[in-house]
């Protein structure tokens, strides 16, 4: 029986992509400190170069790689840099995405559109279609791909058309690939976040902020690490039985709706507050 902890993952290589910033970055950093070997994937070269300087000043390893997720060529290549510096794949995290096109339909711009589909749903396929051929052609063992998805892939949201129906693409994706992938070593799973602190709330309102934070459960926001010890566990020995899911963390947010009816005996814990 394996043991609770996170020992399994050491010297494990791991490529995160979008990974310079947000919830790749937290994945990167979490990920480093348990012995993992990381290739920091991302287009933006200054603050990917950040994330893998602050890995080593750690003492963890880490590389830089730029990354265009929707360019084969490009994701290609950096899976070649890795396998042929380390000699192995073990964990792919396709968790690069764009989430610009937030209007009903008929207000899309269609380039957009085309442009988050190469990136979030395309980038996620072809990052996936190649790291198991590394994984399956370097012989790795214990493998793992994880899709970032989003708690938007489940429930409808008004103006998220675009960017909720291409992560419930990349929900079936991760479900069918579990499938494929199951008697060969390899695992296939999603973490579909709830609202999550990361810079993109830098460029939100304030009013927006406070109806998107109502909106969860229990009254906040995630943080970025929430999803990166989610994304360890299941890149550790522990979740070998674990594939073709979604992982909901999210507060609760997809279980159902809440409303604004009190206890009735209210919580002591909150008496003194």
């Amino acid at each position: 029986m394996q043991q609770c902890n996170f020992e399994s993952v050491k010297g494990k290589v791991a490529i995160i992509t979008g990974a310079a910033s947000g919830i790749g970055r937290a994945m990167a950093k979490v990920f480093a400190a348990h012995g993992i070997k990381v290739a920091v994937a991302d287009v933006n070269d200054e603050l990917g170069n950040k994330v893998v300087s602050d890995i080593i000043a750690n003492g963890g390893e880490a590389i830089y790689c730029h990354t265009d997720v929707s360019d084969e060529e490009n994701i290609i290549s950096t899976i070649k840099t890795v396998t042929d510096k380390y000699g192995k794949l073990n964990i792919m995290v396709n968790n690069a995405a764009l989430s610009t096109a937030l209007h009903p339909v008929h207000e899309n711009d269609t380039k957009t559109v085309e442009r988050m589909l190469r990136v979030d749903y395309l980038g996620t396929f072809m990052g996936m279609k190649y790291a198991v051929k590394a994984m399956l052609d370097t012989g790795s063992r214990d493998c793992t791909i994880i899709n970032t998805s989003s708690a938007e892939g489940t429930i409808a949201t008004e103006n998220f058309d675009i960017y909720a129906s291409i992560k419930a693409a990349v929900n079936q994706l991760t479900k069918c690939a579990g499938l494929d992938y199951a008697k060969h070593d390899i695992t296939v799973n999603a973490i579909a976040p709830g609202a999550t602190l990361t810079e993109i709330y830098d460029t939100i309102p304030k009013r927006q902020l406070e109806i998107t934070q109502k909106l969860s459960p229990n009254g906040r926001f995630a943080q970025p690490e929430e999803m990166a010890y989610m994304a360890l566990y299941l890149a550790s020995d522990m979740a070998r039985y674990i594939t073709g899911a979604i992982f909901a963390v999210d507060a609760g947010m997809t279980a159902g709706k809440i409303n604004d009816i009190e206890w009735e005996t209210p919580d002591p814990r909150q008496l003194d507050k």
